[in-house]
């Protein structure tokens, strides 16, 4: 199990904009994300006030952050020396509503990669039931500082 601390180690994201909490397992293909989805979340007051649902959107994020870590993990490389975009989100599903309380699951496995571009497929699930699902794409630039 990785926590916090030893994902700030591998992938750039900090603060309120860091959505994975731990790292339950991965190889350099395939990675489980653990989020806890708390009542103290930054978007919980404004989506919405009278009943705070998880956006989609960062549910991709916390995803996309999984998918991060295996590959900078695999590369080897500090995180200041690596960052990933999206290129697209395609085939992105909300079956469930993520609400505070609820842990999220994240599964991700690589499909494809070529050169920089990482293709991956990710499923979010909440007590074993699938709560979303999208494929992604990503470009993970080796130079960001130029």
């Amino acid at each position: 199990m990785i926590d916090a601390k030893g994902i700030e180690q591998v992938i750039p994201h900090r603060g309120d904009m860091r959505l994975i909490d731990e790292i339950s397992e991965y190889t350099d293909k395939t990675a489980v994300g653990i989020k806890h989805v708390r009542k103290d979340e930054f978007w919980c007051a404004g989506h919405f006030p009278i009943k705070p649902v998880m956006p989609g959107v960062l549910i991709v994020e916390a995803l996309a952050q999984t998918a991060c870590f295996m590959v900078m993990n695999a590369a080897k490389k500090p995180e200041s020396q690596m960052l990933g975009y999206f290129v697209s989100i395609e085939s992105a599903r909300f079956t469930r509503m993520v609400l505070p309380g609820d842990t999220l699951e994240l599964h991700v496995e690589e499909i494809a990669s070529k050169l920089k571009m990482h293709k991956f497929v990710g499923n979010a699930f909440v007590n074993g039931v699938r709560v979303a699902s999208a494929t992604f794409s990503a470009i993970m630039d080796e130079n960001p500082n130029i």
